[in-house]
């Protein structure tokens, strides 16, 4: 195992994996446990895989754990210096993975035996698919909405991700917490865009969207397959607040970059122009209702929609 502060891991200097699986953690060292001991149980051999775990600088015994494994699993377990967000752990492994192939798993998801040579399935079934995702095995989730994996006209963005359905789907979009693509996906899409990585650790939101929307605008099939359930724990660090203000800050300033970054204002019929100005805006609220609370919601919102539009020029302009 390779143990570093800060600098990111560069693996073994054997051969080129075939599978990089970067996996961010914070404060679970329990749940990470049973991440590491299912995937020291996949059937595959571990010559072809390299396992990138990025610590969030969480003061817990997550670095304990990962050492009653360094025997089973080819590991490189790196602490970041400060906490930086799920984001930049993922972009950390991103650069420094060298996998033909790459995983990002969270660290409460448990990847059956079979995992990686279903992966191998669905690539080889076709050259021109670059990304999978998987059905969540998930207590409690939402399920809502038409069809898996899509953005509706309405700006809605569709999950749905536990359904079950014939073969492979093509989608707009898959499950972040457990998917797979390419290298050529990687060097083509880029890392995660900086834009959408937030420092608090549960608010990366729409990241693995717009990665998915850039790899089908580059050419790519984005594809969910149903057939290969992953346990997602989904277990609370005690950091995610849907309600907090922070939250509503990083999903409103996301949301709206991700549909400008994609459709710009007019496009897919206006979903931008209409998230910016008419959806969960929060002006009639604060004027029916001035209290604190709702004047805080409708600024902040206010606050991330404009800086969506910040980030925006940026990204036009080649900023």
């Amino acid at each position: 195992m390779r143990v570093t502060d800060g600098s990111s891991g560069n693996g073994s200097a054997m051969g080129q994996p075939e599978y990089s699986i970067i996996l961010p953690t914070y404060k679970r060292p329990d749940v990470l446990g049973l991440c590491l001991e299912h995937l020291a149980a996949l059937d595959y051999p571990l010559d072809r895989i390299e396992v990138l775990i990025f610590d969030n600088g969480g003061k817990d015994h997550s670095g304990a754990v990962v050492e009653r494994y360094k025997d089973r699993l080819p590991l490189t377990f790196v602490v970041n210096e400060g906490a930086h967000g799920m984001g930049y752990s993922l972009n950390r492994g991103l650069r420094a993975c060298r996998g033909a192939k790459i995983v990002e798993i969270n660290d409460d998801a448990l990847a059956p035996p079979h995992f990686l040579k279903a992966c191998d399935a669905v690539f080889a079934s076709d050259p021109r698919i670059g990304c999978v995702g998987f059905r969540a095995l998930e207590d409690g989730y939402s399920s809502a909405g038409d069809g898996i994996g899509r953005i509706d006209d309405s700006g809605e963005v569709v999950g749905n991700f536990n359904r079950e359905c014939d073969g492979l789907l093509e989608v707009e979009h898959v499950y972040g917490f457990c998917y797979a693509y390419t290298r050529e996906a990687l060097q083509r899409g880029g890392v995660h865009d900086e834009v959408l990585i937030a420092r608090d650790y549960s608010s990366g939101n729409r990241m693995e969207t717009d990665h998915c929307l850039t790899l089908r605008r580059l050419g790519f099939k984005v594809v969910y397959d149903s057939r290969t359930p992953v346990r997602h724990l989904a277990k609370p660090r005690g950091d995610y607040n849907e309600r907090s203000l922070r939250w509503k800050l990083n999903h409103t300033r996301n949301t709206l970059y991700l549909f400008l970054k994609h459709y710009g204002l007019f496009g897919k019929r206006c979903v931008a122009l209409r998230f910016a100005f008419v959806q969960d805006v929060g002006v009639l609220s604060a004027l029916r209702r001035p209290t604190r609370a709702n004047l805080a919601y409708f600024l902040t919102g206010l606050r991330g929609r404009l800086s969506a539009f910040w980030h925006y020029s940026r990204y036009l302009t080649g900023l």
